[in-house]
């Protein structure tokens, strides 16, 4: 059998077996998912706009970490890893705690539940994404680092300059799969009362309970946005095809 008629094969059997389960749950409360869609749609945004947020401010924060990591002196290299290190090793869901209830029992002010999803966010993506950044940064040769020494840049034009934009190239792929765990890191904010994806199906569900319509929308939604970001990395660089 050729690999031709193989791939044929997988790929009726893949659509009799979607089949069989769109079937399934023919009669499984999809009403409840049209009449929920707008609910549902503004859960979505609210989830697209927490990943891009923190994201962005996590890339930042990354970015300085990494180079503080580096580069710094002993202490602020230190202080760089120490941060790094305790963010990557406990719990996400343990910094989202730490920002919406210890740090008002320590200071006395409290701190809105979208802010607190913000900069917890944005603390766990900086710490990831620092790594990130690092590897990029030694991954450029050792002679591009000369070279701008040698036309006079300063260490900063240097970084700026040649550097990083090289260094962007070679962590575009980790960058996506970055943004593609914090899309759905973003569901555990439901905690201090985010009504993002994850919460707005819950709600309705709670409201109306329809959970095999709801939950398969659910993952739905997650799947597509984050194919969406996976086709995304391929369409610009076929060489960086994801193959997990």
């Amino acid at each position: 059998m050729s690999e031709a008629q193989k791939l044929l094969i997988w790929r009726l059997s893949m659509a009799v077996l979607m089949a069989a389960g769109i079937w399934s749950v023919r009669d499984a409360g999809w009403d409840v998912v049209w009449r929920s869609g707008p609910f549902l749609l503004r859960g979505i945004g609210a989830t697209l706009l927490l990943t891009v947020i923190s994201v962005s401010i996590g890339l930042a924060g990354g970015v300085v970490l990494a180079i503080l990591r580096l580069f710094a002196p002993p202490g602020l290299r230190h202080l760089a890893i120490g941060y790094i290190e305790v963010l990557r090793a406990i719990p996400q869901l343990m910094v989202i705690f730490w920002v919406f209830y210890t740090w008002p029992a320590i200071t006395g002010s409290s701190v809105p539940g979208w802010w607190a999803a913000v900069i917890s966010l944005s603390m766990i993506a900086a710490a990831y994404l620092a790594e990130v950044v690092r590897a990029g940064i030694l991954s450029v040769p050792k002679t591009q680092w000369e070279s701008g020494y040698v036309t006079g840049l300063s260490a900063l034009q240097n970084m700026t300059r040649i550097i990083l934009p090289q260094a962007g190239r070679n962590m575009l792929p980790a960058l996506i799969s970055h943004f593609i765990m914090m899309l759905k890191t973003t569901s555990l904010v439901y905690v201090v009362g985010i009504i993002d994806f994850f919460r707005a199906i819950i709600i309705v569900n709670n409201r109306d309970f329809a959970p095999a319509a709801l939950y398969l929308t659910m993952a739905a939604g997650y799947f597509v946005g984050c194919y969406a970001l996976s086709w995304l990395v391929r369409r610009i660089e076929p060489r960086y095809a994801l193959t997990t």
